[in-house]
């Protein structure tokens, strides 16, 4: 069985890059340098939501309660003017959902997961808001979500943003421009709260460029301008669904709940004593600013974003953490409602339970107390998870991919093994461990056949090739124990190292078994998760087995799949070079550079071009004659439990979009 995705990957690119017709019509180059886009320019404005039916709206029963009891106000007047409008294909592609009007959750209804770390859980991640909605690793129209209309200028240089009047924190609180400006002027101009001024907002996304201006206009409208073009990383990581793994927070923050730990709004002993309560020193305020919000990235489930504490704009407010269970319940200010006038979100609550270690996984889903859970189930283990569904009223769908490849073999170029870089720097040898590994094994024996092979490398699976390409390179030669020998005389090895996870595990005994029946001796070693980090920034690490965000290139993250400072940091010195014009690191081979010229050009470009196209040929070429890194697979179908009765449950596409977009699940009543 294989999953069959519903876009190609060129439709990906070009949408997800925020330029779709009517979104985002920019060309973001100078008009002399690009060809005439296959859309006009023009001003970018929110595409047409559904209307909602009612002319007055309705909320959850536990909302209505503490209406009635003068605790809370009314719903008409906790809703924005425009509140956003979730219908069919406004979060999910119509292709991929069957959309339906839900209904609210009753007692005992939760959406319970499971995870490892006490202050995470994609409950919480994927909980999180934008600027802008794009649906997540799909096709479909940018529309404005915390903002309600935009515009871009022809070069990408000047952007006009207007927030969604009468949106509100979770407090109550409305949220105005003052609080981006605060942002702007108390947080990233403030040396002590940002060391350094982040390079996506400064002038052609570059470091050491002049930042960005920010003009506020009235309490919604507001412009930020760049001195160059800054297009598609600007729109992707701080104002729309690009950074996949952050939220609204790098550019809107509460001002009324964190000024209060800010030195420019407090008395001096007044903050110092603040620092002191919570044990920070003398002059430490940028510390205790942190601490009680001003870094939280939007997603996590921290403490500091607990009910009580920083307002939020998601819908759900984290309760007071406990070590064994995180808790999240309904926010009574969320901005969202269905066609039918129905405030959002429909379920009242969500769990998850905090377990040790990753094994305990499977214990905790077979004991019936996990109904809600995504990319954290091993394909071996279905059949187990299959038997239990009726038993505990959940059901294993396998209708859904993940977004990612989801793991690759990466090298570390960088190591300082002179013998090891001798023989990795030339491309035939990436090719012979190319044609060592059979994908298809892989594919077959972790995800029980259920994905693709990778189009971004040859598929090859030749070991023959491989001998050839080996001998060839001059590791002709062997060892009494038939390992073959590098240029230094010793033993040529592939040391990899791997966290402790069961997905890194698996297809890293896999490869080690493939690379050594081509006589390279492959020392496979597992260890805990932050040792192998320290050891990767170290530039310690050969080999690994890592995550791998395939899908995602070029548009949607900072740390894109081939980006030599990604995952195993796999060209950590070149990209030392590349960000820092040559003052230090080391300076890349020419086929390196070309890759950081191919993605600045993509991020200045409008996707729905000739030149993108050709861009996206050119980068796909490059993969294919360079091969840097080695995906598992694609199009690998992701496991996924979720409650029996659930209703919004895409039947085909991503499962993180469904995730994404968890505020229109709901549970369905007989």
């Amino acid at each position: 069985m294989s999953a069959k995705p519903r876009i190609s990957r060129r439709q990906f690119i070009q949408v997800s890059a925020l330029a779709t017709a009517g979104a985002v019509a920019a060309a973001c180059v100078p008009e002399a340098a690009a060809p005439p886009a296959t859309q006009p320019v023009a001003q970018a404005a929110t595409p047409a939501q559904p209307a909602a039916a009612a002319a007055k709206y309705s909320e959850a029963p536990s909302l209505a309660a503490l209406v009635a009891e003068g605790n809370l106000p009314p719903v008409e007047e906790r809703l924005p003017v425009e509140p956003f409008v979730v219908g069919p294909g406004v979060l999910i592609p119509e292709d991929d959902l069957d959309w339906e009007v839900g209904e609210y959750s009753r007692e005992g209804e939760v959406l319970r997961a499971v995870t490892t770390n006490p202050t995470w859980d994609y409950c919480c991640q994927h909980a999180q808001e934008h600027f802008l909605n794009t649906p997540p690793h799909h096709t479909g129209p940018v529309t404005g979500n915390i903002l309600s209309s935009w515009s871009v200028n022809e070069d990408c240089t000047e952007y006009e943003f207007t927030l969604r009047k009468g949106i509100r924190w979770s407090d109550g609180v409305p949220v105005t421009t003052e609080d981006i400006r605060f942002v702007y002027d108390e947080v990233l101009l403030d040396p002590e709260l940002t060391p350094i001024f982040p390079d996506k907002l400064r002038a052609g996304a570059k470091p050491g460029a002049e930042p960005m201006k920010l003009e506020v206009v009235d309490d919604f409208a507001f412009k930020i301008s760049f001195g160059a073009p800054n297009g598609t990383r600007f729109l992707a990581d701080y104002m729309g669904m690009g950074n996949l793994w952050a939220a609204y927070t790098p550019l809107l923050k509460p001002k009324h709940y964190l000024q209060q730990f800010h030195k420019n709004y407090v008395p001096k002993e007044e903050l110092e004593a603040k620092c002191k309560a919570a044990g920070f020193g003398a002059g430490e305020w940028y510390r205790l600013f942190q601490e009680e919000g001003g870094n939280w990235g939007g997603m996590d489930c921290e403490p500091m974003a607990s009910e009580g504490r920083m307002p939020v704009l998601r819908g759900w407010l984290i309760q007071p953490p406990t070590p064994d269970l995180i808790v999240l319940k309904r926010n009574p200010y969320y901005w969202k409602v269905d066609t039918k006038g129905q405030q959002l979100p429909y379920v009242e609550r969500m769990e998850s339970v905090v377990v040790s270690d990753p094994e305990s996984v499977p214990l905790k889903i077979v004991a019936g107390e996990v109904n809600y859970i995504r990319e954290r189930l091993r394909h071996t283990d279905i059949s187990m998870y299959k038997e239990h569904e009726q038993e505990y009223g959940y059901r294993v769908t396998l209708d859904m991919v993940y977004h990612n490849a989801p793991v690759a073999l990466y090298l570390n170029f960088n190591h300082p093994n002179e013998a090891w870089r001798q023989i990795l720097w030339q491309k035939e040898f990436r090719y012979a461990i190319n044609a060592a590994i059979d994908y298809q094994e892989i594919i077959q024996a972790l995800f029980l056949g259920m994905g693709k092979t990778c189009p971004w490398i040859p598929d090859v699976s030749d070991k023959d090739l491989a001998n050839q390409l080996l001998d060839k390179l001059g590791l002709d030669k062997r060892d009494s124990d038939g390992w073959r020998i590098g240029p230094d005389g010793k033993r040529f090895e592939v040391p990899m190292d791997v966290a402790t996870d069961p997905l890194f595990i698996k297809p890293a005994e896999i490869i080690r078994t493939h690379l050594e029946e081509v006589g390279l001796s492959t020392p496979l070693r597992m260890m805990e998760g932050s040792l192998w980090t320290q050891m990767r920034d170290a530039n310690e690490l050969y080999a690994c087995v890592e995550w791998c965000d395939d899908c995602n290139w070029p548009y949607l993250k900072d740390d894109y799949m081939p980006d030599p400072g990604y995952r195993l940091r796999w060209g950590m010195l070149w990209h030392k070079w590349m960000q820092t014009d040559g003052k230090d690191g080391e300076e890349p081979p020419d086929w390196v550079k070309d890759l950081y010229t191919l993605y600045e050009e993509m991020m200045a470009i409008n996707p729905d071009t000739t030149r993108a196209a050709e861009a996206e040929k050119r980068f796909a070429d490059w993969f294919m004659e360079y091969v840097p890194l080695f995906p598992l697979a694609r199009d690998v179908v992701d496991p996924c439990i979720v409650p029996v009765n659930a209703g919004n449950i895409a039947h085909s596409g991503r499962s993180s979009a469904v995730w994404f977009s968890e505020e229109q699940i709901f549970f369905k009543h007989a």
